[in-house]
């Protein structure tokens, strides 16, 4: 072998190790942002008054809403969690932030109902009831000045 080709075959065995290493840690980081444990956790429903809001919990024993099972798997892709339940399929999707994880439904239509994970609640208005809320105290305010 010449020196040419030992050089050669060095760099192609390097550039390989570092190809198959670059892979690797690409799928283990994958493996890591679809896995479920990523919403394990109870999370609670916002923008409801507190004694109608819905509390899920997600876990490896399946999903309970308000303490009750609903169904024992789920799938989670990374940003979007698929339910099959007896109501049907339900899709919630990642929202919010890092600091403020959230939750959206966005299957089946409807109104729109919003979850944030338990510990975070401080982070969003959890007192309000929403935008009916806000427009019947416009409301009242606004006829309650013209006397």
């Amino acid at each position: 072998m010449t020196r040419e080709q030992t050089v050669k075959a060095t760099l192609f065995t390097i550039l390989s190790v570092l190809g198959v290493s670059f892979a690797y840690l690409t799928y283990y980081s994958y493996q890591e942002y679809v896995h479920p444990r990523n919403v394990y956790g109870s999370w609670i429903e916002i923008g409801t008054p507190s004694y109608d809001s819905d509390i899920l919990t997600l876990s490896e024993n399946g999903v309970f809403r308000n303490k009750r099972l609903i169904t024992t798997t789920f799938q989670f892709n990374g940003k979007e969690i698929n339910l099959k339940t007896g109501q049907g399929t339900f899709t919630y999707q990642i929202a919010g932030t890092p600091n403020s994880p959230q939750l959206k439904r966005v299957h089946p239509d409807g109104p729109v109902k919003r979850f944030i994970k338990h510990g975070y609640e401080h982070t969003v208005d959890t007192g309000s009831a929403g935008a009916g809320k806000n427009r019947r105290a416009a409301l009242s305010e606004h006829f309650n000045n013209k006397k």
